[in-house]
């Protein structure tokens, strides 16, 4: 009998399943892809970490970083940047060598 997947271990899959599709695509725009990819690489961290059975809470600080990270390198062959909302109370986002 095939082994019981939790939503959370789907999602993650679908999600890893869904990039490499998307890496595959030739977007009109060059950066689309890298982007789209990045995008559902954090959601399956995201939901992976925090969605199965028995999730510990104490991992989300990591996981949030982690995501913020991620989000950032997809966003900065764009000209972007991840940065907290002015009197926001939230840190800055680390580089990913410096929470290591």
């Amino acid at each position: 009998m095939a082994e019981q997947r939790s939503p959370a271990e789907r999602i993650n899959m679908t999600c890893f399943e869904l990039s490499k599709e998307v890496a595959d695509l030739e977007c009109c725009a060059a950066e689309a892809g890298p982007l789209a990819r990045t995008l559902l690489r954090v959601v399956g961290r995201v939901v992976i970490d925090t969605g199965v059975p028995g999730a510990d809470p104490a991992v989300w600080e990591n996981t949030e970083v982690m995501a913020l990270q991620w989000i950032r390198e997809a966003l900065e062959p764009l000209g972007y940047d991840v940065r907290p909302l002015p009197d926001s109370g939230r840190p800055e986002v680390p580089d990913p060598s410096s929470a290591w």
